[in-house]
């Protein structure tokens, strides 16, 4: 019997059924449309026959137009050139933004950060037509020359490696900003203010193309520190492009740059609190008062209305408004002597007025950038997930107890015993009438008899009347019956020996599992004390999604010892969230890390969600087995599984005989195995404890396992075999074929502390092909018609190499012991 499976995550006991894998689809968004406009052509057949036929036509034209422009959005040509003309717009808009009345650093910056490919020429063709337009051939001719060497400097260097270091486009943008302003001013070089003006424009230019390349380059998941920089770049870019709107006014009152200027620092003080508002609105403040070219107001009232509006942000909508519009009515009323900024306030009103009418789902999500990052509860969930490994050791250690306490047996024997001799003596000469004679007065002379004695009895086993000296046995008148009787206390003395023996071994492997213990506990300790564990930077991405979805999740995410990401979603509702079918793409996206499912299917819930990072590399592993003749049953038993923690591992034990006692012995070995290994436990440990329990289920009987264990970690391909007692392993590499050894007795016969298995270590890349096998496939040295066999297939499907091997194996050896063969191969992660 044969099965092969591709997800390692499941397991079965031999004998191994066939396992099928599901496939799985996915549908594009115009896929989707076509299909529930379908769905409503159908219903409205079953609902209105007669008027369908009026409408299908154009429900039919719809849908192609439809269909047609989704599918157009998705061609890399519309890509492209919705690129060139997000650059275009970005190179004019940003050179309309003039600060300290005739500086318009910003369109050099936008240019420097564009590049020198055909978007580059589109920013460069914007910038050049907004400084022309909006200022004038005179004064844009200056910013007309900047921009065009700026692109020139990144075409020179566009295949260098120097033009992808963060500094050189920003220090090139600077030299070239300060060289042309100076050919521009300099019969006014002893002037002040121009000395000041280039200085500005300079370090306007070139911190402008240094935190525009940041916001404008997508960023890899990284630090908080590196978000944070992003969220900078970002709210300057925002900053700058708002300064350009600020002359496009509504009815000439309300500024459309101002607005929006508002509609964020009020969004950064409802969602971040006073804090967040009140940086906000000392940026945005900054960055209008630069525009308006006057003193300094917008700065001073968007920093206090932010600071008020966001102490009162955790009492509602409505008293938060009220609180912000008071704050900004009572900065304008501050420079009731100087100037009356009465327009502020009609901004004011129509900025507070759009805000209200926000949904709070655009609010959560947008509002998530500008929160401050809170103490995650990705410790807790560290500390309850090492919780959960301890509390399955403990059961493992509790059903351990219980296995060998069921085969353990409390009766006493008595081993206080002087000699043999004094022993049969007591029994055979306390009535003879020679008694006083033997042991009183020739005392000496019969001590020395039977010590004579000793020497060949223990060497043959027994006392024979030849190992007695003549005068005892010719004075002595039951020497027949003194011979048996010391004969029966021999063997109770050997017995009692071996009982010894056999009972030191179960103390010493009992006491040794304390050890073990301690090693276990001791790594438990280590993971709970791992400090770079928890993630709260992960966990607030990951909130700020689900509140765009309208659900609120306690979200814990932290990495494990061996720097595995797991994530833990809470929540009474995770039903939206669990119906969309590409939920791991969409929670994959959101954390920068590829997820996958956890091997129980208990983890996934409409209350709860688990899910860990995906390991690059996945096993095929291909099984077959046959019985013995004659046996109704196959003594060979084996799983494998995968381990939360990433590791594959394939088991496969051999008990002693066939059958179905053989049976019983090798179950009992896999499931004691795979119990430990599940709870995380450290193979060579769990190898160890099960030796153990071997030598202490078994008691008085002979009883043992051969175990093969091998253990492939699928994040860097690290392999382990662990071995008591079985069969060669053999690995697969390109055309090299590796015998992996076992020297060390099986399972319940190494006796003595810390008895450890054969270990070997190797790592196996993407191609290779392990093949595990019970002593019944090979059972001679030779092994050429194996490596032949290895040698000529390519591995790809596993379970036909199984097949194969064992077929080959019984033709060679036929079927006179259990066979079994497991063949695994790792690959890529597609």
């Amino acid at each position: 019997m044969t099965a092969g499976s591709k997800t390692p995550g499941r397991q079965n006991y031999l004998p191994f059924p066939a396992i099928s894998s599901a496939n799985k689809v996915d549908f594009s968004s115009a896929e989707r449309l076509r299909f529930w406009v379908d769905i409503n052509i159908i219903m409205s057949t079953t609902k209105n026959g007669g008027v369908l036929m009026a409408v299908k036509e154009k429900v039919v034209k719809r849908r192609s137009a439809i269909v047609s422009l989704l599918r157009l959005r998705d061609e890399p040509r519309i890509k492209s050139v919705g690129g060139y003309v997000l650059n275009f717009i970005l190179g004019f808009a940003m050179s309309g933004s003039i600060v300290m009345t005739n500086l318009a650093p910003f369109g050099i910056g936008i240019v420097g950060r564009a590049g020198a490919d055909w978007g580059g020429v589109s920013c460069l063709l914007g910038s050049c037509i907004s400084y022309i337009l909006l200022g004038g051939v005179d004064w844009g001719i200056k910013y007309v020359a900047t921009v065009t060497l700026v692109f020139t400097v990144a075409f020179i260097f566009r295949d260098t490696r120097v033009i992808k270091k963060a500094w050189f486009m920003p220090a090139a943008v600077s030299v070239i900003t300060a060289a042309t302003s100076f050919l521009n001013t300099y019969e006014f070089l002893d002037s002040f203010p121009s000395a000041v003006s280039i200085f500005s424009e300079v370090v306007l230019a070139g911190a402008s193309t240094y935190f525009f390349s940041i916001a404008l380059t997508p960023q890899k998941t990284g630090s908080e520190a590196t978000e944070r920089r992003q969220a900078v770049s970002l709210l300057i870019l925002l900053s700058c492009l708002l300064m350009s709107l600020t002359q496009v006014t509504v009815l000439n009152v309300i500024s459309v740059g101002r607005f929006l200027a508002l509609i964020i620092v009020l969004t950064a003080a409802f969602k971040g609190g006073m804090l967040s508002g009140c940086a906000a609105g000392t940026a945005l403040g900054l960055a209008m008062d630069m525009a308006s070219g006057g003193a300094v107001f917008f700065s001073m009232a968007y920093a206090f209305a932010g600071l008020i509006g966001g102490t009162f942000s955790k009492h509602g909508r409505l008293m938060f408004l009220v609180s912000y519009i008071i704050a900004n009515t009572v900065a304008v009323l501050w420079t009731w002597g100087a100037s009356l900024r009465v327009e502020l306030m009609y901004e004011v009103f129509a900025a507070t007025v759009i805000f209200a009418l926000l949904p709070d789902s655009l609010l959560e999500y947008v509002g998530g950038i500008a929160q401050l990052p809170v103490p995650g509860t990705g410790e807790s969930g560290l500390r309850r997930y090492a919780a959960g490994r301890a509390e399955r050791i403990s059961t493992a250690f509790r059903e351990l107890y219980g296995t060998v306490f069921k085969n353990l047996t409390s009766t006493e024997n008595d081993n206080d015993i002087a000699t043999v001799f004094d022993r049969a003596a007591g029994a055979v000469c306390v009535n003879c009438k020679n008694k006083d004679d033997c042991w009183q007065k020739n005392f000496m002379d019969t001590l020395s008899i039977m010590n004579d004695a000793t020497g060949p009895m223990m060497r043959r086993g027994k006392l024979v009347k030849e190992d007695l000296a003549e005068r005892f046995t010719d004075k002595c008148p039951s020497h027949y019956t003194f011979i048996s009787s010391v004969n029966s206390e021999l063997r109770g003395l050997m017995y009692r020996r071996q009982f010894r023996s056999r009972l030191n071994e179960n103390r010493i492997a009992a006491y040794g599992q304390y050890r073990e213990l301690a090693d276990i506990m001791e790594g438990v300790a280590k993971e709970l004390n791992y400090a770079k564990g928890a993630d709260p930077l992960a966990e607030r991405r990951v909130k700020r999604f689900l509140r765009a979805m309208d659900i609120e999740a306690d979200v814990s995410v932290f990495r494990d010892n061996r720097g595995r990401l797991r994530a833990i979603i809470e929540s009474g509702h995770l039903g939206p969230l669990l119906r969309q079918g590409n939920y791991l793409e969409i929670l994959s996206g959101v954390l920068g890390v590829r997820l996958c499912k956890p091997p129980s299917e208990d983890d996934i819930t409409d209350r709860r969600l688990v899910v860990f990072e995906a390991e690059p590399l996945v096993v095929s592993v291909g099984i077959a087995g046959m019985k013995k003749k004659g046996e109704p049953v196959s003594g060979d038993r084996g799983t494998y599984f995968k381990t939360d923690q990433g590791i594959l591992c394939v088991i496969l034990a051999d008990g002693m005989g066939s059958g179905e006692d053989a049976a019983k012995e090798s179950i009992s070995a896999v499931r004691t195995l795979e119990a430990f290994l599940r709870a995380g436990v450290d193979p060579t440990v769990a190898m160890k404890i099960l030796n153990s329990v071997l030598l202490l289920k078994n008691g008085e009987e002979w009883g043992y396992s051969t175990i093969d264990l091998m253990c492939v970690d699928l994040f860097t391909g690290e392999t382990c075999f662990y071995k008591y007692g079985a069969a060669p392993s053999f690995v697969k590499n390109g055309k090299a074929i590796r015998r992996v050894r076992c020297e060390s007795l099986a399972a319940g016969i190494c006796a003595g502390e810390g008895s450890a298995p054969d270990i070997i270590r190797m790592r196996l890349k993407p191609g290779n092909v392990a093949l595990i096998a019970s002593d019944g496939v090979l059972v001679e040295q030779s092994d050429a018609w194996l490596r032949e066999m290895l040698i000529a297939s390519d591995g790809v499907d596993t379970k036909t190499l199984a097949k194969e091997t064992l077929r080959a194996a019984v033709r060679q050896f036929g079927c006179e012991d259990d066979m079994t063969v497991l063949a695994v191969r790792v690959d890529e992660r597609t």
